[in-house]
């Protein structure tokens, strides 16, 4: 179990859909909006989270995330600060690219890593690992008696998961995940 990050419970929720998602497109730090199908899942989202507590909202300040986790706060009539640390990984100069032919072009099969492929100016996967657990333990531990939502993004979700321990997991768009620590390691809920 990792020890650095606080073991108390927080929610993370990746931010709903876009049209790059839907094209396959490399996002990163770009700035793409929530499509009307993201903006409809946000909602949906803030339903499946009202049976489900939470005090805060700290968020991404890209607009995706931002325009998700603001559909919440009012619905729940909860706090929400914006963090920079909590943005995607960004890939540099091959953002806006179509995954399956950046993959096709440097021969990277489903699932394997693609650090080796990418610009000097990506952000590469261990930062992703350490900034995503640097970030949460700095507001779990910044807000110690309140329970947190977290809105962001996918690789962010991973690096995360995996930085815990566990395997390489895929954050479906605006579905809530709890994680709950235990005895032996965190364990992820589904919501």
């Amino acid at each position: 179990m990792n020890t650095s990050l606080p073991t108390r419970p927080f929610l993370f929720l990746r931010h709903g859909q876009t049209d790059w998602n839907v094209e396959g497109r490399m996002q990163g730090h770009t700035d793409i909006p929530l499509n009307a199908t993201g903006i409809a899942q946000a909602h949906a989202a803030a339903e499946t989270l009202r049976g489900h507590t939470f005090t805060r909202i700290i968020a991404s300040p890209l607009q995706r995330a931002k325009h998700t986790a603001q559909i919440i706060a009012t619905a729940h009539n909860t706090p929400l600060e914006f963090c920079d640390q909590l943005k995607e990984r960004t890939f540099g100069s091959v953002e806006g690219q179509l995954w399956h032919e950046f993959a096709a072009l440097h021969n990277i099969a489903e699932n394997q890593t693609f650090d080796h492929a990418l610009p000097t100016n990506a952000e590469f996967w261990p930062q992703t690992m350490q900034r995503s657990q640097t970030a949460i333990t700095h507001w779990l531990n910044t807000y110690p008696s309140d329970t947190l939502l977290f809105v962001g993004h996918g690789a962010f979700f991973r690096a995360l998961y995996q930085t815990l321990g566990g395997p390489s997991t895929h954050a479906h768009n605006a579905t809530p995940y709890h994680f709950q620590p235990t005895a032996t390691g965190w364990q992820l809920i589904t919501l």
